[in-house]
């Protein structure tokens, strides 16, 4: 990964010049006190448009500020803690993040960590087509790919004389995040051994000063519970070195700034993260005595009210009109919202059933259910796949923006055969493995599949019965299910899609089969009604509640608990049989 020749030309001007300064001035004279500003964000997500009024974020504004940052120190590097394309709102999702990555190169990012979005389209794409379009190293140290490291580990720069080592890790969970077939052979290891592994030897190397950007980052903003040892981001805390003096991250999108005592560092160590998409700009302000660094103030600033710059809104405008020109198509109708699941502030919750991931679920069953396009019976979509929701408006019009805006990462579609037990496993790992960043994931279902669900329930245990229009799913029966080249490699940790067998694929993705749906089938109405059932709301098995849900095939406790019933009645009816005889011959006797 390199830099662009102008600005290579200028690092080799600065190196030369500072080379002349150092023998025309006599080293007594140097300054004992350098103050070196490092600016940085994460998560931006090619959010290249401002929102709300006054304009917060967008990539004119983050520019302006950071130009203003810069006239004030010039000893200053940008950069960013990693998922900078990826999860694109349409602007820059229809045109493969390739404004986003020119907006980088124009503020001159210094280095990025990356991200598992970066990871989005395959190792391949990272270290090809973005790799080729970026004037900046993406590093990786906990990367490797063959028992080498796979990416860059590391880049120095060097500022008013000043070494200052970055080292770059991503989220160990990244194999979940991204389909597995794009990642196929890279490896990603423990980060906080990695990161100590490179600083240490970038400090052997002559670095006066390493900062870790690290793709993993705290739920909590609480600067106690950020360092919470029992978390993936606490370890990392924690477990970092005193070669490292500062850490940048990310991943969770959440906005703290907190530092810690160290020991044997000389400061406290700053770790910050920056909320997302560019609304807010980290800077660490750090001063360095005798080449020693001896402080290191953090903070994270609101990107707003600073002066756009004129290049970047220029080439925001460009995309903007170009993205405009495909996404103002209409392609269909809506009668009313069909929404994700929502928190009760409003924020996306994945841990719940939404009526937009059982109609993108319903969607693709209804364009993979013929026998020549994969023959479906069921459909699965994952909630980490819907990025949008789809809004009524005053018209009703659906666009393709709005449509590419639900599902940006066009995952193709595959049908798979699995048993109805591993179907069951499936939805058994909607609880996620302990230490995920998500405890529970919902999955859309399509109509005429349901299922009864207790939480309480011990692991393997929680799903109770499913039913297929009416019928009782057979562990031993085999379905053809449609689930997205995502799941059916076994991300968001459900490794039980990923075992499907008899793969067909019809050569469309998500996103174009969305629109081929909305296109057939408007004006539409999406099924609002639930298809996953709580124990205690689910009517009992065959008990006149008017459902079509009879149930699993019942074993062990409640096949004996059946069978005692059924012995109890046998005998029952027998003894009554009998005192009704005796009846029948006492009344034919006669009285004498």
């Amino acid at each position: 990964m390199r830099k662009s020749p102008l600005r290579a030309f200028g690092a080799a001007t600065g190196a030369a010049l500072l080379a002349m300064g150092a023998m025309a001035t006599p080293a007594s004279a140097a300054p004992a006190t350098t103050e070196i500003q490092i600016l940085g964000f994460n998560d931006f997500h090619g959010r290249l448009e401002a929102t709300g009024t006054p304009p917060v974020g967008g990539a004119a504004q983050l520019a302006g500020m950071i130009n203003a940052k810069r006239a004030e120190n010039p000893n200053t590097l940008v950069v960013s803690a990693g998922d900078n394309i990826g999860a694109s709102p349409f602007i820059s999702a229809v045109q493969q993040d390739k404004p986003t990555l020119e907006f980088l190169n124009m503020i001159e990012l210094d280095v990025s960590a990356v991200g598992n979005h970066e990871f989005d389209k395959g190792f391949a794409d990272l270290d090809g087509r973005v790799d080729d379009l970026a004037d900046f190293p993406y590093l990786g140290a906990n990367v490797y790919k063959g028992g080498s490291p796979a990416l860059d580990e590391s880049f120095v720069a060097t500022v008013d004389g000043v070494k200052v080592g970055f080292v770059g890790v991503v989220t160990e969970e990244t194999p979940s995040l991204v389909s597995p077939d794009g990642i196929a052979g890279i490896e990603f290891k423990d980060p906080t051994t990695e990161a100590n592994r490179v600083a240490a030897k970038l400090k052997a190397e002559g670095a006066d000063l390493v900062v870790l950007l690290a793709h993993e980052g705290s739920e909590a903003t609480d600067c106690a519970a950020v360092r919470n040892p029992s978390t993936d981001f606490g370890k990392i805390v924690n477990g970092a070195s005193a070669d490292i003096n500062a850490i940048f991250s990310a991943h969770t999108h959440q906005a703290y700034s907190c530092s810690y005592p160290v020991t044997g560092l000389g400061h406290e160590r700053a770790v910050l993260q920056s909320g997302q998409y560019g609304a807010l700009l980290g800077q660490l302000n750090i001063t360095l005595t005798d080449g020693a660094v001896t402080a290191i103030e953090a903070e994270n600033q609101p990107v707003s009210g600073f002066t756009p710059d004129p290049d970047v809104a220029a080439l925001v405008a460009k995309a903007k009109d170009e993205a405009d020109v495909v996404g103002s198509v209409k392609v269909g109708e809506i009668t009313a919202d069909i929404t994700r699941a929502k928190n009760a502030d409003g924020s996306e919750n994945r841990g719940a059933e939404s009526t937009l991931g059982n109609f993108i679920a319903d969607v693709q069953f209804e364009q993979t259910k013929t026998a020549g396009r994969g023959g479906a019976q069921i459909a699965f979509m994952n909630p980490g796949g819907l990025r949008d929701d789809l809004l009524k408006g005053d018209d009703g019009v659906v666009t393709y923006a709005d449509l590419a805006a639900v599902q940006p990462f066009a995952n193709d579609l595959v049908t798979v055969t699995l048993t109805g037990a591993q179907i069951k496993s499936a939805l058994e790992q909607q609880w996620q493995p302990a230490g995920s960043s998500r405890p529970y994931l919902h999955l859309g279902v399509s109509k005429g599949f349901s299922y009864v669900f207790d939480p309480d329930a011990a692991a393997g245990s929680r799903i109770v019965r499913m039913t297929l229009n009416g019928t009782a799913i057979d562990p031993a029966g085999t379905y053809r299910v449609t689930i997205n080249s995502f799941l059916a490699s076994g991300g968001d940790n459900f490794a039980a899609l990923g075992e499907g067998t008899n793969r067909t694929t019809t050569g469309d993705n998500d996103l174009t089969m969305l629109v081929a749906y909305v296109e057939a089938n408007s004006p539409i109405t999406a099924d609002t009604a639930k298809r996953a059932v709580h124990v205690k709301d689910a009517p009992p098995v065959g008990g006149g509640g008017g459902g079509d849900d009879p149930g699993l095939p019942v074993t062990g406790a409640a096949t004996t608990g059946i069978v005692t019933v059924g012995l109890l009645l046998l005998i029952g009816g027998v003894v009554a049989a009998y005192f009704a005889r005796r009846r029948r011959v006492v009344l034919t006797t006669p009285e004498d």
